[in-house]
């Protein structure tokens, strides 16, 4: 059976930029299969390195500036992401976290990687997701569970 990882990241002090946490907060009140395994990345990155090697497919919750509306959510792949980072400025932590996933690569280590992004509406001071972006949170969560059963049927 796949091991699986969701990876919410993202930083909590800045509203929307933390809805990565939020989501795998919201998750950890859930029935989960057993080969699925939550963490609360944060703005970590390189620290990340051991727990996204032992995945077999690594999904990552985070905020995306991409400049489209509030609340999008977008699904990439880590190579589309990577063309999106020329683009669009993205979270500041991300760019550790995408070192850490080309480091795991390098190692032949690096799991089959699916990044769902929002884009944020408020990333100023404070520690609650904006209205608009909290109502999301069952969404990415059902994004999240389609994401773990495409796995289940590739076994």
């Amino acid at each position: 059976m796949n091991r699986i990882l969701i990876l919410g990241v993202g930083n909590v002090l800045l509203k929307d930029e933390g809805i990565g946490v939020h989501v795998i907060g919201a998750m950890e009140r859930m029935l989960l299969p057993n080969n699925v395994k939550l963490v609360n990345g944060g703005v970590s990155g390189i620290d990340l390195l051991e727990v996204i090697e032992e995945a077999d497919k690594l999904i990552i919750v985070d905020a995306i500036d991409a400049g489209d509306r509030p609340g999008t959510v977008f699904r990439f792949n880590a190579d589309e992401v990577k063309g999106q980072l020329r683009e669009h400025k993205t979270s500041l932590h991300q760019v550790d976290l995408f070192d850490t996933l080309k480091i795991a690569r390098f190692l032949d280590r690096c799991p089959e990687t699916v990044i769902i992004g929002i884009q944020p509406k408020d990333i100023s001071w404070g520690m609650e997701l904006t209205p608009d972006l909290a109502s999301l949170v069952p969404r990415i969560i059902d994004l999240v569970i389609c994401e773990i059963h495409d796995s289940a049927s590739l076994n």
